[in-house]
């Protein structure tokens, strides 16, 4: 899918003329359903221009040209891409990342990322190399096809000398695979095009490029298997593998033809839903199936793709399949399937443009076989819908069949089915106290923030992960100067940051990504993680601190909206607030496989909780 497409004559002619950047929106507002932002369409303008003028000094003719071409499942475009043959007869593509920078630096010695003013950025030939590997990866023409790719980066603004920081020496490996060029080099351009797509047969390459499809590689397949053969964690286990049989033969039946189905797998905290969607995604692409693994929270993703590394393109967004072709996947797998968004529309998506579809219908039309992992007491704002009534209407609206399970058995929290019933009792997602479960599993309160400090000794002088949690109810500060964090996280004396913040004007890898350091180096014993940050991870250790944003008031629940400084709060309604601060509670104090230590606030809503424990120690007494 792409912006533009056509031969060497038409792009040059279109580009030095006055309507590509208007053809260009056009066909973007068809496909996004949004207008593209100003100072995109003046790129186009001017950024274009300078490729047509550099493809102009071309050898042939016959070039296939595809401009702002969409990536398979990812929300990334490529700036322009050539097509040809190479001298040696090889079929090959130049891939362009085109950027108007007229200045560029280097924070330091050690700095990877270049800044443009003071925007931090990949280097331009680094986000090209990074393209063309996702597309070695993951498209059929590149991963099991004839076709190459050879990526570079154009800055056609940014005059020599203020380009030195983009060649320094530390990028020379980089610029050996993935060259740059400046304003004044558009000869060494124009030979590198001649140089790699410039012997003909461009048109014929560039259609089969369009005609491709998302397909994993071997590499991918290859990564996947190697981490879930080194780790306990991704085994299945009784009801576990029931589903995952379930699923599978759904699949065998379904994928020779153009027929839907669906499948949705239920289970609390610490079932196992991620270890079954893994392992069918594994399974898949070792059988030379389409699979993507999506999810709708940042976090979860970034865990994922960190996790496997070098299987990044299979783990995706949610809002990435709004624009996958019908069926372009057999095997859709959902998981956290309860944060379906309403629309996978934007902050950026105009108002008169918002709600043309619906992301549940998005994802049906995805895949062949549409797999929902949920559970319907961990979604986290207004806007996430995903439940057993959502999945049951769309699939029965469209005629769609769909099978169910459940999961039942507690892989987390020491195995203890009956502490995530009553953490539901406690939080009244459940009316029936469970039998007691005091001795399977520790849950203990804390009076102080120094006994929580404590509970992170301990673990550390065990060789156990442990990490901090807490409610929403302290503002989430930027970084001060050299990027310290601010202690926001104040009880008394005592005082700790929240986790290193997500910076907009810079780009993460997912194993540097502000979440993953929190959660997997030392880095994270340091600092407090919100339901954000904690959503998907789990540790041996955790202590959670109960803030006054859900308090226990005349016999119930009561959310309190002004005591959060959740922006995902701001537009619920106060029954909103208190059910989705209940499903945070739920996540944070279901995160620990060994032991809970939880620290409460509130002095009515602490006493309540700890006569329930009691309640629940009685009640294990009497059992025994």
């Amino acid at each position: 899918m792409e912006l533009w497409r056509g031969d060497l004559p038409d792009f040059i002619a279109a580009a030095n003329g006055p309507r590509l950047a208007a053809d260009m929106a056009r066909v973007f507002k068809q496909i996004y359903r949004r207008s593209p932002a100003s100072s995109e369409y003046s790129s186009w303008e001017q950024s274009l221009a300078a490729t047509a003028r550099v493809a102009d000094e071309a050898v042939t003719d016959d070039i296939g040209v595809l401009v702002e071409y969409h990536l398979p499942l990812t929300e990334r475009r490529i700036d322009v891409m050539l097509f040809g043959k190479r001298q040696d007869g090889v079929a090959n593509s130049l891939l362009i990342e085109l950027k108007r920078w007229d200045d560029v630096s280097l924070e330091d010695e050690h700095a990877l990322n270049v800044l443009t003013g003071d925007t931090e950025h990949v280097h331009p030939s680094q986000q090209a190399l990074d393209y063309a590997g996702f597309l070695a990866d993951s498209h059929s023409e590149y991963s099991g096809g004839e076709l190459r790719v050879q990526p570079c980066s154009y800055c056609h603004e940014l005059e020599l000398d203020a380009g030195d920081p983009l060649i320094d020496r530390r990028f020379a490996d980089l610029l050996a695979r993935s060259p740059v060029f400046l304003a004044g080099q558009e000869t060494e351009l124009s030979a590198l095009l001649n140089q790699e797509v410039g012997h003909g047969a461009g048109v014929e390459f560039m259609e089969r490029a369009r005609s491709g499809s998302f397909c994993p590689s071997k590499k991918i397949v290859d990564q996947l298997e190697e981490v879930l053969r080194a780790d306990d964690e991704w085994h299945l286990l009784d009801e576990q593998r029931k589903a995952y049989n379930a699923i599978w033969a759904e699949l065998q039946r379904l994928r020779r033809g153009r027929k839907r189905s669906a499948v949705l797998v239920r289970g609390g905290p610490g079932t196992g839903k991620s270890v079954i969607a893994v392992q069918l995604l594994a399974e898949a692409l070792r059988n030379e199936v389409t699979a993507v693994h999506s999810t709708g929270g940042k976090a979860f993703t970034t865990v994922m793709q960190g996790r496997f590394k070098g299987a990044r393109p299979v783990f995706v967004w949610n809002r990435s399949l709004r624009n996958a072709r019908p069926m372009e996947l057999d095997l859709l797998l959902a998981d956290e399937a309860h944060r379906i968004r309403e629309t996978s529309d934007s902050r950026f998506t105009p108002a008169r443009e918002r709600n043309r579809r619906s992301q549940i219908d998005e994802m049906l039309d995805a895949a062949k076989v549409s797999v929902f992992f949920l559970d319907e007491h961990q979604y986290m704002r207004p806007d996430e819908i995903g439940s057993t009534r959502l999945v049951r209407d769309a699939t029965a609206r469209r005629g769609i069949p769909l099978r169910e399970y459940d999961l039942s058995t507690q892989f987390r929290c020491n195995g203890s089915k009956t502490y995530i019933e009553w953490v539901d009792y406690l939080l009244g997602f459940r009316a029936e106290e469970p039998e007691g479960w005091y001795g399977d599993y520790v849950l203990d309160a804390a009076t102080t923030p120094e006994d929580l400090d404590l509970l992170m000794d301990a673990a550390a002088g065990s060789g156990e992960s442990a990490r901090l949690v807490a409610g929403f109810c302290w503002k989430w500060s930027e970084p001060g100067r050299g990027g310290v964090l601010v202690e926001d996280v104040v009880i008394g004396p005592w005082r700790r940051p929240w986790n290193r913040k997500e910076q907009k004007n810079k780009t993460y890898r997912p194993d540097n990504h502000p979440y993953t350091l929190w959660a997997t180096t030392s880095e994270g014993e340091e600092q407090v993680g919100c339901i954000y940050s904690a959503q998907g991870f789990e540790f041996d250790r955790v202590g959670v601190i109960w803030g006054h944003d859900l308090v226990w008031r005349q016999g119930r629940w009561v959310g309190d909206k002004k005591a959060s400084k959740d922006p995902g709060l701001r537009r619920a309604t106060p029954d909103q607030a208190t059910e989705l601060l209940k499903h945070a509670y739920r996540v944070l104090l279901t995160r620990g496989m060994k032991g809970t230590r939880l620290l409460c606030l509130d002095p009515e809503t602490s006493q309540h909780i700890a006569a329930e424990l009691e309640r629940a120690r009685e009640r294990a007494m009497v059992t025994v």
